[in-house]
């Protein structure tokens, strides 16, 4: 049975309404310290009935005609993309740990890392350990998932380091990730780095990536969804990675120090403010929903529950979740 595909409509929304869901926290159009980005992708089926006439010819050549109805399915893709501070969502920042996404994806794509359980190490004398280090970096060993999931720097920067500069170039070039630039150091230019991204710019390449966009192989991109997963349920799975810093820059509008005179000179002012990243896609039945949050705090106090919460509050908003 042939299907057909059609792109319908892409739909820009600048807001939420504050008045709907008071009690839950969001991320406001008019609050410049954070963005939402949400593309749904929505498949629909659709049943054209296609008569057909046909023709039977009788012993005595008199000619029967016979109608047929015959069913022919065909599915229709409608994409939506909801914006909350649509400046914000278009202004690149360091992507910290989200970086991980790609980072993963380039180690098994190169077939430097073979699937999601084999042992990884890290060099400790070239890395060793800190003092602010969680300990959940401090396990016995280490594998892809672990390392993805409890976001594990040290594995990760060893990773790009055997990468090595030119093939990580070549697929971030080929992946069009943000501004490209992994010229500030092999093993850090993703944190706080040369390295930057928008949430539009996250939500593109996820899009790009689930349709297998990207120059890479299906098995890759299968065992990154398979380290992606957070959450399983009937209604739908979520696949999604954090990130977090402290940041150099910042959006003047996000410095309330800053004043109106220089706000119209200046783009960036100079912070340590934190950054908070949740990027992913959720499939549920109506199809696949990419989103990118950021914000930034003063401290990484409530930051992880915070921006989790935000996330999947916008998303039951919008009926993903």
């Amino acid at each position: 049975m042939k299907k057909f595909i059609s792109l319908t409509s892409i739909l820009i929304l600048n807001c939420f309404s504050h008045s709907v869901w008071a009690n839950a926290q969001l991320c406001l159009a008019n609050q410049s310290d954070c963005t939402f980005v949400l593309l749904s992708e929505k498949v629909s089926e659709r049943v054209n009935e296609v008569i057909d006439e046909v023709i039977e010819e009788g012993v005595n050549s008199s000619t029967t005609r016979n109608k047929v109805t015959q069913a022919s399915s065909y599915s229709e893709k409608n994409e939506v993309l909801l914006i909350v501070n649509d400046k914000r969502a278009r202004y690149r920042f360091s992507p910290f740990s989200t970086f991980k996404i790609p980072n993963s994806l380039i180690a098994l794509d190169s077939e430097l890392i073979a699937n999601a359980k084999q042992k990884l190490f890290y060099d400790k004398e070239k890395y060793p350990t800190e003092s602010w280090w969680p300990s959940t970096w401090l396990l016995s060993d280490y594998n892809l998932a672990s390392a993805f999931k409890f976001s594990i720097v040290p594995i990760y920067r060893q990773i790009a380091n055997e990468i090595g500069q030119e093939t990580m170039q070549s697929y971030i070039t080929n992946f069009a990730y943000g501004n490209t630039d992994i010229s500030s150091g092999i093993d850090d230019f993703w944190l706080n780095g040369s390295l930057q991204i928008s949430a539009i710019e996250q939500v593109e390449f996820l899009q790009k990536l689930n349709h297998a966009q990207i120059g890479v192989s299906q098995q890759s991109i299968n065992t990154l969804k398979e380290i992606m997963l957070t959450e399983s349920t009937d209604s739908y799975l979520f696949y999604a990675k954090t990130g977090t810093g402290t940041i150099n820059t910042i959006p003047v509008e996000d410095a309330s120090e800053i004043t109106q005179a220089n706000n119209t000179e200046n783009t960036k002012h100079t912070s340590t403010a934190k950054l908070g990243w949740y990027v992913g896609f959720v499939e549920n039945a109506e199809g696949v929903h990419y989103f990118a949050f950021n914000f930034t705090r003063d401290s990484y106090e409530n930051m992880n529950t915070e921006r989790i919460n935000i996330v999947k509050n916008h998303l039951k908003k919008a009926g993903v979740i």
